[in-house]
């Protein structure tokens, strides 16, 4: 482990890929995977579609973008990675043999890279780690499954009205404050439509009432007639 992994030991423990694994056994994995840190400039690539998978990534500082590109220039934003994730985890168990999209770092990021030899190779010691990182892994991929089930349902929206309606209720807190993370053409890309389309509906989503925008932040201004857009 780096000493810098080691200094951030607290951000570690808050992390869901490592739940109920000891400081002890946490020294050991990372000895056990061969497991490094990285880092990466705003916009480099952490890996290419087309290459071959090899490691699973967690996040620790930054963002990273998942998205498909076309030959047409179109960007298909699959979803932004935030500290503290994993990402790259669906090669792991399914049998491709190419990455399909792009991992793009958004900022300055750093993450630890782990070969996916540690998830399939029990070491002679039958360690408790093993099992612990494993049972977290499936729980971190139900959550995953579950994310993605609410991105399809969000597409099923007819009308682009529809889909931002969705994604606002979903992305709201309590009081119905929605920080945005992605930019205007991030956000398009991952609601299927250009950033000029988004930006005339969520002025006019505005001036009937429904949303208040004040730059990164979007204000519900009536929740149920948004409820009642779909």
């Amino acid at each position: 482990m780096t000493e810098h992994v080691r200094r951030c030991r607290e951000c570690l423990e808050d992390i869901h890929l490592f739940r109920n694994i000891s400081d002890a056994e946490l020294d050991k994995m990372f000895a056990c995977s061969k497991t490094v840190e990285r880092s990466f400039y705003d916009e480099s690539y952490i890996f290419r579609q087309g290459e071959t998978p090899k490691n699973l990534f967690l996040l620790l500082e930054g963002s990273v973008m998942l998205a498909k590109d076309f030959a047409s220039g179109k960007r298909d934003v699959l979803v932004l990675v935030e500290a503290g994730d994993v990402f790259g985890e669906m090669f792991l168990f399914a049998d491709a043999k190419k990455y399909w999209y792009d991992a793009i770092a958004q900022g300055s990021v750093r993450l630890l890279e782990i070969p996916w030899d540690f998830f399939y190779c029990f070491c002679s010691n039958a360690c408790e780690h093993h099992r612990m990182i494993t049972r977290n892994m499936l729980e971190i991929q139900s959550e995953k499954n579950f994310s993605m089930t609410r991105k399809l349902h969000l597409l099923a929206g007819t009308t682009l009205k529809e889909r931002i309606a969705l994604w606002l209720l979903d992305q709201a807190s309590e009081n119905g404050v929605v920080r945005l993370i992605m930019n205007r053409e991030e956000l398009a890309d991952y609601l299927g439509t250009t950033r000029p389309s988004l930006s005339r509906e969520l002025m006019k989503m505005q001036q009937e009432g429904f949303i208040t925008v004040e730059k990164n932040v979007i204000r519900i201004s009536d929740r149920r007639a948004l409820e009642a857009l779909y």
